[in-house]
């Protein structure tokens, strides 16, 4: 256990609710780590010293006046004892802020989009390449009982060559 740890579960182990295992190692790390025993040291006294404190005894009318402060303080806060009104410069700044944002929706709604013109794409077919794979001599040889490479090489390359050739056949 770090010390890190040993601190993220004090409040745990001091109210004894972690688990057993986790209460011996918190004992052994404070037993071993000198800065973790110093806190729970002070944790443990603060606690004693807070349980021992007299109880406070309050006044038979405590209750009576704290309730009467309450209600006043919230009705000077509710209704204010002199009338608010606006200043002229209040009033023209939210004019000001309302003309503002009618003129940007306005601006929004009412703006024509213009057309993206862009440059012309020009195209061209790659130049094609002889294929070794297609030869008469090539292709004799697949079917004869040779080996089985270059069938695949040629299946493989297919659809490159077939698409190849569509596109010649398309000029």
């Amino acid at each position: 256990m770090d010390c890190r740890e040993f601190r993220d579960k004090h409040a745990l182990y001091v109210d004894l609710m972690c688990s057993a295992l986790e209460e011996n190692e918190m004992r052994e790390h404070a037993r071993r780590c000198p800065k973790c025993s110093r806190h729970d040291t002070v944790v443990r006294r603060s606690l004693l010293l807070v349980k021992n404190l007299p109880v406070i005894e309050l006044s038979p009318q405590f209750q009576e006046r704290l309730d009467a402060r309450l209600r006043a303080s919230t009705a000077s806060l509710v209704a204010p004892s002199y009338p608010v009104r606006p200043s002229y410069r209040t009033f023209a700044v939210l004019a000001a802020g309302v003309a503002f944002v009618t003129y940007l929706a306005a601006d929004m709604l009412l703006r024509v989009p213009t057309p993206l013109r862009m440059a012309p794409v020009v195209a061209t077919l790659p130049e094609l390449e002889p294929s070794q794979m297609g030869t008469p001599t090539f292709v004799a040889t697949v079917p004869t009982g040779m080996s089985i490479w270059p069938a695949i090489m040629v299946a493989s390359q297919a659809q490159m060559h077939f698409v190849a050739a569509e596109l010649a056949n398309e000029r």
